[in-house]
């Protein structure tokens, strides 16, 4: 019997260790993506310690699978392959949100899947555990990172007021007069709520044994992260106007992050001793009798059953790793001589280029970037920014972004948000555009913005991805550019009037851009 178990678990942690290794070499992209933002990214650098300490975890309760009956579960499959599609969507559209973001969620599915619920349910917390390794999405940032932008913005501005520091906020930068603080993703307390969460998730699991202590250690770090981030933008801004900018900048910045992350922790530590002045004091966490740990040898029905599904997983994680090490495979589609050689002079328009800093080009998704003001008949006058991507496959830490998030983020205000389509437009014949009418320090703008392959055109940045996906599965090499135009209200002149400014800019601009990629692009391996 003793030679029967020993067998059966070999066996089951063999399956494990061979689909773990297919599984990584699978979806090595995103996983080398994700790594990278650790790598970079300070506000994830927690990142490389979730898969170490899971895996510890994973090892300390091996154990508790002797007292289960091994069986995969083919209820499983359709929402498996469903999670598979989407990864793949992410890596051939360039979605690290989609492809990260699936990674933990596709290894629980594969656990369930060959090895069977009961066998997630024992390991769930190791499992759970590895979704904080997953940077903050990009429709997660959008929506609540701007918004606890705006309110950290606001309060720490408050803060800084409440010390008798003449200040003003605007959208998310706080103007000291002399110097301005833009509060930026990094600073919008996102950092702290998944970091803390992840840091409370552990505390309650090992220093809480009450359900709802355990719920209440979590759910409170979402305020203690608020609140140290508000508290560090405003010793920020009170530091930066006492001892000048330099402690808004640099080791002194990012030390503040860490000493308050401590301040974080601290007070988590304290809400845990208030904890344990609610009853019940001492409670016993429960444990696995010893008539449990009885070993089930799987039925020979079971084992066929595990064989099959750790064959098809192996037919799975096959696949993917096909499709994205081909596509990964597809040559860079370079501009020769970059993209800031985009003519000035066009169709009655002179333009200026203006500078743009390579790391705000970074930041915004691009690998390179044009931006341009050019005016006609000396009043008509149209802003134009391009962003060109020459590897617009596999994921990546950005994509392009939105001016949906980055203007209101500026200051801008958002009046109207719609969308308007440009006819008439060489190659393409129309173009849905998104159009936002906004207004900033009281003038008002028309902002027009799109995403195009070299073949087609979206408003819309997820399906500019899926557009993406269809030309690396079937391996039609492409570009990808983002394209924004804005344009400001002139005294006494209607939105229909810039409007048709606009449409005519967008057909001479396209008529030249399309001439200028087909005489700079070439291929490079």
């Amino acid at each position: 019997m003793m030679k029967v178990k020993a067998a059966a678990l070999d066996s089951i942690w063999l399956k494990a260790s061979i689909l773990f290794v297919l599984f990584t070499a699978a979806y090595f992209v995103p996983i080398t993506s994700m790594v990278h933002i650790w790598w970079n990214n300070d506000d994830y650098s927690y990142g490389f310690m979730i898969p170490l300490f899971a895996g510890y975890l994973l090892w300390d309760r091996r154990k508790t699978l002797k007292n289960i009956q091994v069986s995969s579960s083919w209820k499983i499959l359709p929402g498996l392959i469903l999670f598979i599609v989407i990864s793949l969507y992410g890596i051939l559209g360039s979605s690290g949100s989609a492809s990260i973001s699936s990674i933990p969620v596709l290894m629980i599915l594969f656990v369930a899947f060959c090895f069977g619920i009961e066998a997630v349910k024992r390991l769930i917390f190791p499992l759970g555990l590895l979704m904080f390794m997953v940077p903050v999405p990009d429709v997660v940032e959008r929506y609540m990172g701007l918004y606890l932008k705006t309110i950290s913005s606001k309060l720490g501005g408050a803060m800084i007021a409440f010390c008798n520091i003449p200040v003003n906020v605007r959208g998310n930068v706080i103007d000291l007069g002399v110097t301005q603080l833009q509060v930026v993703d990094a600073c919008s307390g996102m950092r702290y709520i998944f970091a803390l969460l992840a840091l409370g998730t552990v505390y309650a699991y090992f220093f809480e044994k009450v359900t709802w202590k355990q719920i209440m250690c979590i759910a409170v770090t979402i305020p203690i992260a608020v609140v140290t981030n508000i508290l560090r933008i405003g010793m920020t801004g009170i530091l930066t106007e006492k001892y000048g900018v330099r402690m808004a900048e640099g080791f002194f910045h990012g030390f503040s992050g860490w000493a308050l992350f401590m301040v974080a922790f601290a007070f988590l530590f304290l809400f845990g001793r208030f904890l344990t002045l609610f009853p019940p004091r001492n409670p016993i966490r429960k444990t696995f009798d010893a008539d449990d740990n009885a070993y089930k040898a799987p039925s020979n029905s079971a084992r066929g059953s595990v064989n099959k599904a750790f064959f098809t997983s192996i037919g799975l994680l096959l696949i993917v790793g096909t499709l994205s090490m081909s596509t990964k495979a597809l040559p860079a589609i370079k501009i020769h001589g970059t993209l800031e050689k985009f003519p000035l002079e066009f169709a009655g328009w002179r333009g200026r280029s203006e500078f743009v800093d390579p790391e705000i080009v970074i930041q915004s998704g691009a690998e390179e970037s044009f931006s341009g003001f050019y005016t006609k008949n000396d009043r008509d006058a149209m802003s134009l920014y391009l962003g060109y991507r020459s590897t617009a496959f596999l994921s990546n830490e950005n994509f392009f972004h939105s001016p949906a998030v980055c203007l209101p983020a500026s200051g801008w205000q958002t009046i109207e948000e719609s969308t308007h389509v440009v006819t008439n437009l060489p190659f393409f014949g129309k173009i849905k555009a998104a159009k936002m009418v906004m207004e900033y320090l009281g003038r008002k703008s028309i902002v027009y913005f799109w995403f195009q392959t070299k073949d087609k055109a979206t408003y819309d940045k997820n399906v500019n991805r899926f557009h993406l996906a269809i030309h690396a599965i079937k391996r039609d090499n492409t570009h990808d550019l983002f394209i924004r135009l804005i344009t400001s209200l002139q005294p006494g002149e209607s939105v229909e009037d810039a409007e048709k400014r606009m449409d005519q800019f967008a057909r001479e601009m396209m008529t030249e851009l399309l001439r200028f990629l087909k005489d700079k692009q070439y291929e490079e391996s």
